[in-house]
């Protein structure tokens, strides 16, 4: 029997990780990954995965580009009936503040049409063409196939976070290893986000072997993929440290978010008093969930962004977010993520 496969290639400053997984009815379960450190970890990866691996030309294939390559912005855009119309006038606009035609220009709008209505002031995620094709080319030029969707991180993340939480008004920061997210929401609408160049690189890279760890484990990896279960007293220390590196910071960028967007002024952070914090695996989650509850105190209430799925998948967040946009592709939106036992390398 045919059974579709996605494969998904997750690759930031410093790791690669390639997942591939297979559609068997309601249920997307992975059966490869492999996941590489380093400089050159998109080679590395790169190598292991197709010595173990043949992609056919139709199969889906999804990967996403780094979010320092992007610009984030609100753009002011007359009411229109159609997302086709949303983004011609939104790449006018974006075009036109970049000198640059508006064929050069990718637009994609992180709003819905619906919420414009009530007046908000949509977000968009801006690229240039040649630097779309030029990523492209890079994977092409490994034997990968054309991608048939170029996201951007982390947002693929949110496709296995339980969007029921986001009642009302609520602040969500996501981690990577080199950079972070903080997005303010209305509901499930973002309403202002800031881009930080920051990720976890700097609280893990601090941690050698000691009597809490297993000989020679990496910890930045671990900060990826390992679990909160097995890590009391590094998520303490290391939530202590990240207090110290980013307490002052974390309100900064909270108010910077607030006054930066149309939707939001400083004033309104008051009414934002729900935080949710989202890693890459359990561990980094919650290292970053204990430092923000001691930073912002009892007057927020900071918790983990629930998520479709368990925390021991041995697969980053937005890998796992990234094959569930393939199955997107397939017309499956209703996938159900489960971790079997795949071959990892």
């Amino acid at each position: 029997m045919f059974q579709s496969m996605i494969t998904a290639v997750n690759s930031d400053e410093g790791y690669t990780e390639i997942v591939r997984a297979v559609v068997e009815g309601r249920y997307l379960k992975p059966v490869f990954s492999v996941l590489r450190m380093g400089e050159n970890s998109l080679e590395e990866s790169t190598k292991v995965f197709m010595e173990n691996n043949t992609i056919p030309a139709d199969e889906i294939f999804v990967t996403a580009f780094h979010p320092r390559d992007v610009v984030f912005q609100h753009l002011e855009i007359p009411r229109v009936k159609s997302t086709k119309n949303l983004l011609n006038v939104a790449s006018f606009k974006a075009a036109s503040q970049f000198s640059l035609p508006p064929d050069e220009v990718n637009v994609a709008c992180l709003n819905s049409i619906a919420s414009l209505k009530s007046g908000l002031v949509p977000a968009f995620v801006i690229t240039k063409r040649k630097a779309v094709f030029e990523f492209i080319s890079g994977l092409t030029g490994k034997s990968f196939p054309e991608p048939n969707i170029v996201d951007v991180k982390p947002f693929s993340i949110f496709k296995m976070a339980q969007t029921s939480v986001f009642e009302g008004n609520n602040i969500v920061f996501v981690v990577d290893r080199s950079y972070s997210l903080l997005l303010t929401l209305r509901g499930e609408e973002i309403v202002g986000l800031n881009y930080i160049s920051d990720g976890f690189d700097q609280v893990a890279s601090g941690f050698k072997e000691d009597n809490s760890l297993s000989p020679n484990t990496n910890i930045q990896r671990e900060f990826l993929i390992g679990s909160k279960a097995y890590y009391d007293s590094l998520i303490e220390e290391a939530s202590e440290r990240l207090e110290g590196l980013i307490s002052y910071q974390l309100r900064m960028y909270l108010t910077n978010t607030m006054s930066n967007s149309p939707n939001t002024s400083a004033a309104d952070e008051a009414l934002f008093t729900r935080f949710f914090v989202v890693g890459q695996s359990s561990l980094s989650t919650a290292v970053y969930s204990r430092a923000f509850q001691r930073i912002l105190g009892d007057e927020t209430e900071v918790v983990s962004m629930p998520l479709k799925m368990k925390e021991t998948s041995g697969i980053t967040y937005i890998s796992v977010g990234l094959l569930m946009r393939g199955g997107e592709i397939l017309g499956r939106r209703k996938l159900v993520f489960k971790e079997e036992a795949g071959l990892k390398a």
